[in-house]
């Protein structure tokens, strides 16, 4: 079973990468027509996340970690500047059918979905304070409406601001799984 995923990453390439998952290994050929193996069976570690970011609502990355090299493999093809395309639609079934080769090939791979430990505390660090910010401004300057208007304004811009957190924290909850709980993830 051959499964292909093509993308292009950024200005500097020249066209397309093609990434194909066949029977042994992960197979990388680039623009130039050159071909790079990763063997399913030198596979230690899979990393599957959502990376969202302003230009890209929609980005999603699958990190694949081999005894001799780190891939990072994304749903986002460049098309200009400031212009990416969502490639979900192929890019899904693709990271499927490598997930399945991974763990009929390598066993031993840990699989770890949604952020990095460390920086999914920080963000949440960092999201607090943004928040109590927030919540300290709007609270403590005054608008220009009557107060009971105000107020009510006041807490549903809070209350919409809490309301975002628990979607972020289901795609971004730092947690072990195996190769179903990673390929649900994907998009």
């Amino acid at each position: 079973m051959i499964a292909i995923y093509r993308k292009r990453d950024n200005i500097f390439d020249k066209g397309e990468t093609e990434w194909r998952v066949e029977d042994d290994a992960l197979v990388r050929k680039s623009a130039d027509g050159i071909e790079t193996r990763f063997p399913w069976n030198d596979v230690v570690a899979v990393h599957v996340r959502a990376n969202p970011t302003m230009a890209k609502r929609w980005l999603h990355q699958c990190i694949i970690a081999t005894h001799h090299a780190q891939l990072t493999i994304d749903n986002s093809h460049f098309v200009a500047v400031s212009d990416f395309e969502d490639r979900s639609a192929s890019y899904s079934p693709f990271m499927r059918a490598a997930l399945e080769r991974i763990a009929a090939q390598a066993p031993g791979t840990r699989f770890e979905i949604g952020a990095a430990p460390t920086w999914f505390w920080l963000q949440v660090l960092f999201m607090g304070a943004g928040l109590a910010a927030l919540a300290a401004v709007l609270i403590y300057i005054p608008l220009p409406a009557p107060l009971p208007l105000a107020v009510i304004v006041k807490l549903g811009i809070i209350a919409y601001m809490f309301t975002l957190l628990p979607r972020w924290f289901r795609g971004s909850w730092p947690r072990h799984g195996d190769v179903k709980s990673a390929a649900a993830s994907l998009p």
